[in-house]
C-alpha cells in the first residue's frame, strides 16, 4: 500500500509536453525539444549533430537574452529564424563569434529541424516558420532541382551505355570461334602482320580463354609475373587490361563500375531518396501486398522507424496501369539483375554476414579494402556521377558541367507525376511526404504545372516591366507631351489605374464596372501593379500568412491554386538570386515583416478557421 500510495499521478493533457522554465532551469524546454528532435535519430553522428547544436543555441541565446525563463510559444513565432540568422550575423560583425561557415551552416540546420520538431507538437502559435538557410535566404541550387528534358535524356544515354556493359557481364562471356586465334606464344617473333604473337586481339583472347579458363586476372601476386606478356601486351598494344576485358563484356571484379548504373536505373524509376535507395535488402521488391494486392517496394527511410512500404503501381501512367504495370516489371528486372550480378559476392561472405542481405554491394579495387565486399554508399555514387559528366561530356542547359547527382532523380520523378495531371495523394505517397499540405507545397514551390508556370512567369515579366517604367517616369522631366504616371496606393502594391482590374476580378459577379478594385489578393496579377521597395516588408507578411494557412488547412483554403501561383511569385520576388531587389533590401525586409500585424487577406484566415 505504501508503494501505491508513493505513486504520481499522470495528468494526461500534459503528457508529451514541455516542461515550465523555472529560475533554476530557465530552458528547460529548450533542452526538452531538442532531445525530443536527438532521441529520434538513428545514426549515433547525426545525434551527436544535435547535441553540439543544442549547446550552441542554449549559448547563444544566453548570451543574447540572458538566463530568463525560455517560452518556446512566445519566442518561436513565423520569423524565429531570420532573427536568428540576424543575431548571429551581428555576433559575427562584432567579433563576438567565430565559427566556420560549414560549422555555423551544420548548427543553423539543426535549429531549422528542431522548431520543426515543435511545430509538429504543436507547441507554438504559428503553423510555419519562414524556411530560410544560413547560406542565402530561400537559397535553392540544382543540386536538389529535379533535371530537365535535355539533361535527363543526356544522363539515360550515358548510363545505359554503362548498362550495357553490365548486362554483358551478367549474362556471361561468350567465347570467339574455334577458327579464331591461336596461342599467342607460339613463333611470337613472325609478328602481329603475320597473326602471331600478343599483339593479335584474337591471340589474347584465345589465351584467357585457354589458359586463363576465361577468368579474368589484374597485374598483381603471382599472375604479375606468371602471365607477364599478357599482362604487357594488353596495357602496351590494347589500350589498357580493363578496357580490353570491356570489350570482351569481361569485368575483372564486380566493383562499383558494374553496380552504380543499376543503382541510377532504379532510382530513376522509383525516386526514392538515395539514402533509402541504397539501403535496400535483397528481398524488398514483393510481389503482392497483402491488403492491396499490389506489388510493392519496401525500404526504409532516415528519421523514420521501421520499413515503408511503395506501391509499384503508382510509378506506371494511367495508360500503363492494369496493363502490363511497365514500371513494376522493371524493377524487378533491376532488382534481379543485381542479385545474379552481386551473388558471388554474397556466397563468399560469411552466414549472418549482414551484407549479404544487403541489395547494392561491391568489390573494392582501392588499395585501402582490396578485394574486399562492401556496402555501396553516396560517396562512392557521387564519385562515379562526377566522372560520368566527364566521360560523356555531360553538360546543363546553360551548357555549363552539369550537376548530375542521385538526388535529384527524386525531384525528377514527382515533376513527371506532376506534369501528368497525376492526383496528389498519389504523389504523396510516392514521395513519402508526412502530409498532403508537403505534396501541395512541392508542387508549388517547383511550379510543375505548365499554365501556372506562364500566369507567374507573366505576372513576374509586368512587375519587372512596370518597375521600370514608374522610375523612367520619375527620372524624366514633365512635358507638354509627357507626364509622370500617378500611382494609387495600394497594400500590397501600388497601381497605375484601379479602374483597369484583372479580367479574373472582371469575371466575378460581384464586379461593378467602373468601381475601383479592392481585390488585393490578386494585385500581383494585374497588369497595372508596382511593387517598389517599400512594398516587400508587407509582401514578406502576406507569404507568410499564405503559408500559414496552408499548413493549418489545405482543403478549405479558398482557390487555393491561386495562392500556390501567388506564393511563386512571393517567392521569385524574395529569392536574392533572381529578384530585381538587392539582397540588402530583400533582408531589410524580412527584418521589417517581423513586426508587421495586420490582415492582408481575410480569406486567408477563413481557410485556417474552418
Amino acid at each position: 500500500m505504501a508503494e501505491i500510495a508513493s505513486i504520481t499521478t499522470l495528468d494526461w493533457h500534459e503528457y508529451d509536453r514541455p516542461p515550465n522554465p523555472s529560475k533554476e532551469a530557465p530552458f528547460a524546454q529548450l533542452e526538452w525539444i531538442f532531445n525530443k528532435r536527438k532521441d529520434r535519430m538513428a545514426n549515433e553522428s547525426t545525434k551527436e549533430n544535435y547535441k553540439v547544436a543544442k549547446a550552441f543555441y542554449l549559448q547563444h541565446i544566453e548570451l543574447t537574452e540572458g538566463r530568463k525563463p525560455y517560452f518556446l510559444a512566445e519566442k518561436w513565432d513565423e520569423f524565429a529564424l531570420i532573427r536568428l540568422k540576424k543575431e548571429l550575423q551581428d555576433r559575427i560583425d562584432v567579433g563576438n563569434l567565430k565559427a566556420s561557415s560549414y560549422t555555423l551552416t551544420g548548427h543553423f540546420s539543426a535549429v531549422r529541424q528542431v522548431m520543426n520538431e515543435a511545430l509538429a507538437y504543436n507547441l507554438l502559435r504559428t503553423r510555419v516558420i519562414h524556411p530560410i538557410n544560413w547560406g542565402s535566404t530561400f537559397s535553392e541550387t540544382d543540386a536538389h532541382a529535379s533535371y530537365s528534358d535535355k539533361e535527363l535524356s543526356q544522363i539515360l544515354a550515358a548510363v545505359a551505355e554503362e548498362l550495357r556493359f553490365t548486362y554483358k557481364v551478367v549474362a556471361g562471356y561468350t567465347k570467339q570461334s574455334r577458327d579464331e586465334g591461336r596461342d599467342p606464344r607460339l613463333k611470337p617473333k613472325l609478328g602481329r602482320k603475320s597473326g602471331y604473337g600478343f599483339g593479335v586481339e584474337a591471340n589474347m583472347r584465345w589465351y584467357f580463354e585457354n589458359v586463363l579458363n576465361c577468368e579474368p586476372i589484374v597485374g598483381i601476386g603471382k599472375n604479375k609475373k606468371q602471365h607477364a606478356r599478357f599482362l604487357k601486351a594488353a596495357t602496351d598494344e590494347h589500350g589498357g587490361l580493363h578496357n580490353l576485358y570491356r570489350s570482351w563484356g569481361v569485368a575483372a571484379s564486380i566493383d562499383e563500375n558494374l553496380v552504380i548504373p543499376l543503382a541510377v536505373n532504379l532510382q530513376y524509376l522509383t525516386g526514392l531518396n538515395p539514402s533509402s535507395l541504397l539501403s535496400l535488402k535483397t528481398d524488398c521488391f514483393r510481389d503482392e501486398h497483402p491488403a492491396t494486392g499490389m506489388p510493392y517496394l519496401l525500404f526504409e527511410k532516415n528519421r523514420s522507424n521501421g520499413e515503408k512500404e511503395m506501391h509499384l503501381p503508382l510509378l506506371d501512367k494511367r495508360e500503363e496501369r492494369g496493363l502490363k504495370r511497365k514500371q513494376t516489371l522493371q524493377v524487378k528486372r533491376v532488382i534481379s539483375t543485381l542479385l545474379t550480378l552481386t551473388k558471388s559476392l554474397r556466397n563468399g561472405l560469411p552466414e549472418g554476414d549482414p551484407l549479404r542481405g544487403l541489395l547494392f554491394i561491391y568489390c573494392s579495387t582501392g588499395p585501402n579494402a582490396f578485394n574486399q565486399t562492401l556496402p555501396l554508399n553516396e560517396r562512392k555514387t557521387h564519385a562515379w556521377c562526377k566522372r560520368m559528366v566527364e566521360k560523356y561530356d555531360l553538360r546543363n542547359d546553360n551548357g555549363d558541367p552539369l550537376n548530375f547527382n542521385f538526388v535529384r532523380f527524386r525531384s525528377t520523378k514527382l515533376t513527371e507525376m506532376a506534369l501528368e495531371g497525376r492526383d496528389l495523394f498519389e504523389i504523396q505517397q510516392v514521395a513519402r511526404h508526412k502530409s498532403i499540405t508537403q505534396t501541395v507545397r512541392y508542387i508549388a514551390t517547383n511550379r510543375l504545372d505548365a499554365p501556372a508556370r506562364k500566369v507567374v512567369s507573366d505576372a513576374l515579366e509586368r512587375i519587372r516591366t512596370n518597375q521600370e517604367e514608374i522610375a523612367a517616369s520619375a527620372s524624366s522631366p514633365p512635358t507638354g507631351k509627357h507626364q509622370p504616371i500617378h500611382l494609387f496606393k495600394g497594400l500590397v502594391a501600388d497601381c497605375k489605374n484601379v479602374f483597369d482590374p484583372p479580367e479574373r476580378v472582371k469575371r466575378a459577379v460581384d464586379y461593378v464596372p467602373g468601381q475601383a478594385c479592392t481585390r488585393f489578393n490578386l494585385c500581383l496579377f494585374c497588369r497595372n501593379v508596382v511593387v517598389l521597395k517599400e512594398h516587400l516588408p508587407t509582401l514578406a507578411a502576406y507569404r507568410a500568412q499564405i503559408m500559414a494557412s496552408q499548413a493549418n488547412n489545405v482543403q478549405n483554403l479558398p482557390h487555393a491554386h491561386i495562392y500556390n501561383q501567388t506564393l511563386s511569385i512571393l517567392d521569385n520576388l524574395l529569392d536574392p538570386n533572381v529578384s530585381q531587389f538587392t539582397p540588402d533590401e530583400i533582408e531589410w525586409a524580412m527584418n521589417m515583416a517581423t513586426s508587421i500585424d495586420m490582415v492582408v487577406d481575410p480569406l486567408l484566415y477563413r481557410g485556417t478557421c474552418q
